[in-house]
């Protein structure tokens, strides 16, 4: 993982994306934190393939750090240092939360009992973020419909997650004052910038950065 953020391309990337020395460490520390705890994710079927494919991996993190607001990285990555601290894999309960709409018969038979529901509080704030995001999923459907139809689809079924139920499976684990950043953060970006198009472009850039490494 270090190889890919040290590669010149994805350096050049990254300072082209307004990251200086800091900002990229940051960002490096948070993604490895993630794809070690990632690794150590197993499914009733063992490891999963994707396991293996840390250059998707990197692309796809990478871009949605980049595209969403800058500053709340920082706050990710005290999230992720607190939860390990805790005997916590975040990514874990990423997953098992999305087995609530993926495959609610699972999900109560094996975590809702091990995973607290969010305070009436939190769940008000995540609905307060796919409110402010699913114009955007929107617009990126109809700017880049090719890219769309490669990542992940608008409503959840079985064994399919929708990018909002992802993405609020992944933000349920921070904590209120990172969520609140999170919803002030994008509240000023959605005015000039649509993260999730600029997240499907980033992935592309990054993929094809870390293309000739092995």
């Amino acid at each position: 993982m270090r190889g890919l953020f040290s590669a010149p391309a994805v350096v050049g990337l990254l300072e082209g994306e307004g990251l200086d020395a800091a900002a990229r460490e940051t960002l490096e520390r948070v993604v490895c934190l993630e794809w070690e705890l990632f690794d150590g994710v197993r499914n009733a079927g063992g490891r999963a393939s994707c396991q293996d494919d840390l250059r998707s991996f990197f692309s796809y993190r990478c871009a949605q750090y980049l595209a969403f607001p800058h500053e709340i990285v920082p706050r990710v990555l005290g999230e992720l240092e607190r939860a390990e601290l805790e005997g916590r894999n975040v990514v874990r309960e990423k997953y098992a939360r999305m087995m609530a709409v993926t495959d609610p018969e699972a999900f109560g038979r094996e975590w809702s009992s091990l995973l607290a529901p969010p305070s009436p509080v939190k769940s008000e704030a995540l609905r307060q973020l796919r409110r402010l995001l699913v114009p955007a999923l929107e617009e990126a459907a109809a700017a880049l419909p090719v890219s769309h139809g490669h990542a992940r689809p608008d409503e959840s079924s079985a064994g399919h997650v929708s990018a909002l139920d992802y993405l609020e499976a992944e933000v349920c684990s921070y904590s209120l004052g990172t969520i609140f950043a999170l919803r002030d953060a994008l509240r000023r970006q959605l005015g000039h910038t649509n993260p999730i198009a600029r997240s499907y472009v980033l992935s592309g850039r990054l993929h094809d950065a870390t293309e000739v490494i092995e």
